[in-house]
Order: C-alpha cells, then sequence, then structure tokens
C-alpha cells in the first residue's frame, strides 16, 4: 500500500535531533528545505496482515505462523485482544540512498533528514494502523509494538516479515543481524479487541520503558 504521508511531524523530528525548544528561523527554515526534499525522496508504503491469536498455556502464536511470540512485553501488550496485525512500514531503499548520498555531500542536511526520516516512518506506520482500524469494524486497537523493544526479541523481525510477505510487496528484509533493510522501517504488531481496551496500559507508569523514555524527557506521551 503507497502511504498518503504529504507533510513530516516536524515536532517529532526536532526530538529526535534533541532541541527541547524550537530552534531558531534559519535552522527551522532548513528543516522545512529538508523536508521538501525527503517527501520527493522517499517512497512511503506499509503491508499489513491480521491473524487469529492462539494461546496454549503460556505459548502465543499468530494463526498460520509456526513460531511464537516470546516476551512477557508482548504477551502484555496484547493482553485482551483476539487478533493481532503484523504492519511493516517502509520508506523505501531510495530513502536510503537519498541518506548517503547527504552523508557525502552536506553533514547537516544528512542529520536534520535522517531524523524526519525517522518522523515520517512513523508516521507511515500509525496510517497503516488506522488502515487497519478501518478494515477492521468494532475493533479498537493498541498502538505498534516493534521486534526489538522491550524484551520482545530483535530476532521476531525476519519472522513477522515473512508472515505479511514484506519482501515482495514493499521490498523489506531483515539481514543476518536482524538489521532491517531499507533503514527507515518498523516491523511490529498491533493487538485488536472488540469494544474499547484499557487505557490503563497506555498510562506511562505502566509502560516498561518509562525511565528511559524520550518522550517522558519533553513532557509528553507517545500515545494518546
Amino acid at each position: 500500500m503507497i502511504s498518503e504521508v504529504s507533510s513530516i511531524n516536524k515536532t517529532e523530528a526536532l526530538r529526535y535531533m534533541g532541541y527541547k525548544e524550537k530552534p531558531d528561523e534559519r535552522i527551522m527554515e532548513l528543516i522545512s528545505e529538508c523536508e521538501r526534499e525527503l517527501l520527493k525522496a522517499a517512497r512511503p508504503q506499509y503491508v499489513w496482515r491480521v491473524f487469529n491469536l492462539q494461546r496454549i498455556g503460556k505459548s502465543l502464536t499468530l494463526s498460520e505462523c509456526d513460531f511464537e511470540l516470546e516476551g512477557s512485553d508482548i504477551a502484555e501488550h496484547l493482553r485482551g485482544c483476539d487478533k493481532a496485525a503484523v504492519i511493516c512500514s517502509t520508506l523505501s531503499s531510495d530513502t536510503d540512498r537519498y541518506l548517503k548520498k547527504l552523508d557525502v555531500s552536506d553533514s547537516m542536511k544528512a542529520l536534520i533528514t535522517d531524523a524526519l526520516a525517522n518522523a515520517m516512518v512513523e508516521q507511515v506506520s500509525e496510517e497503516a494502523r488506522k488502515d487497519v482500524i478501518n478494515n477492521m469494524p468494532g475493533y479498537s486497537t493498541t498502538w505498534c509494538y516493534g521486534a526489538g523493544y522491550g524484551d520482545f526479541p530483535i530476532e521476531a523481525a525476519p519472522l513477522l516479515i515473512a508472515s505479511v510477505d514484506a519482501v515482495r510487496k514493499i521490498g523489506v528484509c531483515c539481514t543476518a543481524t536482524n538489521m532491517l533493510t531499507p533503514r527507515k522501517t518498523i516491523i511490529g504488531v498491533v493487538g485488536l479487541s472488540r469494544g474499547e481496551l484499557d487505557k490503563k496500559r497506555r498510562n506511562c507508569e505502566d509502560c516498561n520503558m518509562k525511565n528511559n523514555c524520550r518522550f517522558r524527557e519533553y513532557g509528553v506521551r507517545c500515545s494518546d
């Protein structure tokens, strides 16, 4: 699926750059210039697939998949859900080539554009999550829990990629060391539950990453 992202969340990009306050007008103009150029270079895409969740004892698996979703964090993330969607979002290999070009030609633009790309791929992932909701009437979702986050092992990444056929559909692969390619790619799991999910599960105090969360550092939250 081709993404419809037409502008990038600059507030989010500024967090990636390490800004705690809005930079001066000159920097903001440069950020806007980098945004325009990145939007031209990137080919944002995503793919997703919904699975039934199967629970046997402490084992948690996706229907039609022969691997277990390991870790207490992903189990908690999917608590109360009877289905899960695997979502893969990417800015494409074109973005990788563009970023490499900037690394050589303009280090300042490279730094800014890399942060913008991080923010952009998160927007693509959120667009995919909303697409799941639109196609699953009566369901609500958790946020997208990425492989490698908490104790959900990064080794799950190639298995999740295969489950949605992301190699063929959007050109996403995984190296022998479980690094995603293209670089600006997110692979993760969204839980689906009929009716409303317990909002307490989105509270910062209940998050296993609360002590080193970059969002809390800026006085904001990662989700509604």
